[in-house]
Order: C-alpha cells, then sequence, then structure tokens
C-alpha cells in the first residue's frame, strides 16, 4: 500500500459521498415539481381538510404599513447596511526570517438597522376567503424597495440610525421585501380545522387533538410568483444539482478506478465498470423508492378526494332536511298569523260592531299570542336563506367533484410518464376512475 492510497481514499470516500448527495438533492426537486404539477389548484371555497393548492389574492382585517416603501402589507421585512472601507495591517515573515509589513484595504458593508412585520393573511378569489397561517412557511416574497444612496439623500437618515460605522464611506442600502395587500399569492400547505370558528385554514400540518394531529404538509409554501415559475424554478434546481452529482460521481469513479487497478490489478475498465453498476443499483433503489412513496401519496389523494364528495353529500342531506323543516315550521305559523289577520278585517267590515266585538276579542288574543312567540315571521327571507343554502350545497359538491377529478388527473398522469410507469405496473398502481355525472346515484333532496 502506498502512501497515496489514504489520501485516495479519502477522495473517493468524499467524491462519493457528494455524489450521493447531489443526486438525492436533484432527486427531491424532481419529486417536488412532480408533486405540484399533479396537485389541482382548488377555489378557496372547496377547500377541504388535507393537502391543498391554491391561488388568489392577499389580503388581512388590519393591514401594516411598511417602513421603507410605505405601502399596506400583510408582511414585509427590511434591512439597512452602511458601507465601509477599512485599512487592516498586514505583517509577514518569510523563510529567512525577515519581516515586511504592507497596508490592505478592505471592503464590506454592515447590518445597522433591520425590522419586520406581518398581519394575518387571508387568501382571496372569486369565491370566498381561507386564512393561511405563518408558522413554518416557505415565504417567497417580492422587492419592494432596495436603494443604495449617500448622504445626501433625505432617507438616508430619515429611515437610518444616526450614528456611522467605522470607516464608513457614507452609502447605505436600504432593502426590503413583503406581500402587499392585494398581491397574487400561490399557497401550498394542509388544510385543517380552525380553533376560533367552523372554518378551515391553511398550515403546515395538523392541529393537536383533533383527527389532523401528526399529519404534516408535502410542502408548505407561500410564494409571490405562479406556480409554473415555481415548479420551473424547483426543475432548474433538479437538473443543476444533478449535474453536479454526474461530477461528483465522474470524480469517484476515476478516482476509484485507478485504485482498484493498483491494488487488484484489475484493468481500468472492469474497475469503471464495477463502480458504475455498483452506483447505478444504489441509485435506481433510491430512485424506485421516492417514485413508490410519490404514487402512495397521490393515491391516498385521490382516495381522499373521493371521501370528500361522500362529506359533502352527507352534509347536504342532514343540513336540508333541518332546513326544509324549519321553512315549513315558519311557513305554517306565519299562515296562522295570516288567517287570524284576515278574520279580523272581516269582522271591521261587519255591520254590527257589538256582534263582531267577541269574536275579534279571541281573534286578538291569538294574533297576540302569535306575534309575540314570533316576533319575525318573514318567510320571504327565510326561504331566500334556504335557497341560498341549497346554492351553497351545491357548489360545494361541485367544487368536490372538480377537486376528485383534478387530483385523479394527476395522478393519472403520473403513473403514466416514462420511466415512473414501471415502478407503477411493479407496484400494481391502476388509474384511477373519473367522477362520472350519469353514476351519480344519490341524488339531491328534494324540495
Amino acid at each position: 500500500m502506498t502512501a497515496a492510497d489514504p489520501a485516495r481514499t479519502a477522495l473517493i470516500c468524499i467524491a462519493g459521498f457528494l455524489a450521493l448527495l447531489f443526486i438525492f438533492l436533484s432527486l427531491r426537486r424532481f419529486r417536488q415539481r412532480a408533486i405540484l404539477r399533479a396537485m389541482p389548484t382548488t377555489p378557496v371555497a372547496g377547500v377541504f381538510v388535507g393537502d391543498v393548492e391554491v391561488k388568489g389574492r392577499a389580503v388581512t382585517r388590519d393591514p401594516k404599513m411598511s417602513f421603507l416603501s410605505e405601502q399596506p402589507c400583510v408582511q414585509f421585512a427590511w434591512s439597512i447596511r452602511e458601507h465601509w472601507m477599512r485599512n487592516r495591517i498586514v505583517t509577514r515573515t518569510d523563510s529567512k526570517g525577515r519581516t515586511t509589513t504592507h497596508v490592505v484595504v478592505e471592503h464590506g458593508s454592515d447590518e445597522v438597522a433591520s425590522g419586520a412585520d406581518q398581519a394575518l393573511l387571508e387568501v382571496q378569489d372569486d369565491t370566498g376567503r381561507v386564512l393561511v397561517q405563518w408558522d413554518g412557511a416557505a415565504l417567497e416574497a417580492q422587492t419592494l424597495f432596495n436603494d443604495c444612496v449617500n448622504e445626501s439623500d433625505p432617507i438616508y437618515f430619515a429611515k437610518g440610525p444616526p450614528e456611522a460605522v467605522f470607516g464608513s464611506t457614507g452609502e447605505r442600502t436600504f432593502h426590503e421585501t413583503g406581500i402587499a395587500v392585494g398581491t397574487a399569492l400561490f399557497v401550498v400547505g394542509y388544510a385543517r380545522e380552525r380553533e376560533d370558528i367552523v372554518d378551515v385554514e391553511i398550515a403546515r400540518g395538523g392541529r393537536d387533538g383533533t383527527a389532523t394531529e401528526g399529519a404534516v404538509a408535502r410542502c408548505f409554501l407561500i410564494s409571490t410568483r405562479d406556480e409554473s415559475a415555481v415548479t420551473s424554478g424547483h426543475g432548474v434546481a433538479g437538473w443543476v444539482y444533478g449535474l453536479l452529482g454526474l461530477l461528483a460521481l465522474g470524480a469517484f469513479l476515476f478516482v476509484g478506478a485507478e485504485l482498484v487497478q493498483a491494488r487488484w490489478r484489475l484493468p481500468i475498465p472492469a474497475s469503471l465498470a464495477i463502480g458504475i453498476s455498483g452506483f447505478g443499483v444504489l441509485l435506481g433503489s433510491t430512485w424506485g423508492i421516492m417514485i413508490y412513496n410519490e404514487f402512495v401519496d397521490l393515491r391516498n389523494r385521490v382516495i381522499r378526494a373521493a371521501a370528500n364528495v361522500d362529506v359533502q353529500l352527507k352534509r347536504r342531506a342532514d343540513l336540508m332536511r333541518s332546513l326544509v323543516a324549519v321553512v315549513i315550521g315558519l311557513r305554517d305559523h306565519e299562515a296562522q298569523l295570516q288567517r287570524a289577520v284576515a278574520f279580523l278585517r272581516g269582522q271591521a267590515a261587519l255591520e254590527s260592531r257589538i256582534l263582531a266585538h267577541g269574536k275579534a276579542k279571541a281573534a286578538v288574543a291569538t294574533v297576540s299570542a302569535i306575534v309575540e312567540g314570533y316576533p319575525e315571521l318573514k318567510s320571504s327571507s327565510v326561504f331566500i336563506g334556504l335557497q341560498q343554502s341549497l346554492t351553497s350545497c351545491e357548489q360545494r359538491i361541485a367544487l368536490a367533484r372538480d377537486e376528485f377529478n383534478g387530483t385523479a388527473t394527476g395522478y393519472n398522469a403520473r403513473i403514466a410518464v416514462f420511466p415512473a410507469r414501471v415502478i407503477a405496473r411493479i407496484a400494481a398502481m391502476t388509474p384511477a376512475n373519473f367522477f362520472q355525472a350519469e353514476s351519480f346515484a344519490r341524488h339531491a333532496p328534494h324540495v
């Protein structure tokens, strides 16, 4: 064993580790892109419990005024960096003991001030709005303000501190990022029930003490970029990591082949073949496991989307029976009141006031009892409310059907793409059937 062998062995280990790391990161990025492509965009009114993807505008009930750009925001973060130039004396001693001293000019910047603030974030589209929690989200904000100014600019001291850093050049960079009110957002996360009201919110996972406890979002992202930009970013990062992984793999194989040839006297082509085969088996196994887990996740989403349709159908059946019963009761009470009033009007038209007095007195007691028990009997508004409830229920069911078909489309497309379809066939992953209106046997209740 030569002295160079330990160094080669260490280099092989480092190159192999980097190759595995970069290729794993590459596969992970491509997997994230596949997940986002397979996940359907859900209207806000159709957000149910589970992984969800929504698009809309950023709104809040208590907007914050950003520090630098001075515009209403739901979130912002700012910083001020002051540039400096400093001289540093460097002393060196050569091999003969001679000492030399020279001055090195250094340039840099220090952060002299910073801050951030945020409000409750809601995403709004044409169907409604949904609350989005900040905790744990990967935030991709936009630049609201970015400028480098000198002391002559009013903002230099108006927004920045009066003190100067050592060696200041009299220049400061003001930078601010955030999400302005009304900005288009792309949000991916986990929808769960809220604590304050009967509604859902988007967060990084389920809520403790509920049926969603322990659930974690496959991806929790709040981005000012649109879906295509986000997925393209994952694709570019995946290719970059993949290229770095191939370079590291090349170094691993080249050095490893030389070491194998030196130790075991194997030809370099044979050594390369052994290295490529071993690495290919390891890489293929890792890829197959990741793809299989992705298929299982997508299949579970299809099952959950189908269950959401049943949940909305059950909600419609239970709610409509109760609402119809209430409306019928109010209608009957109002009809009773109208009959009593009509009787009084008829008695008022009688010629014999004395004869009508006794019957009218009895009717007044009936009307008073009805009015005291039901002071605001207006069936028109009640029937309008019933109509609105019916419309809301049907919209929810339609959204649940659309989510199911969108999820099934993403799942079917993913298992049909080569080479992932090879894993799908091995794992017996079959395409999901779309929701067919003709086979919809769970009819709407008769109203």
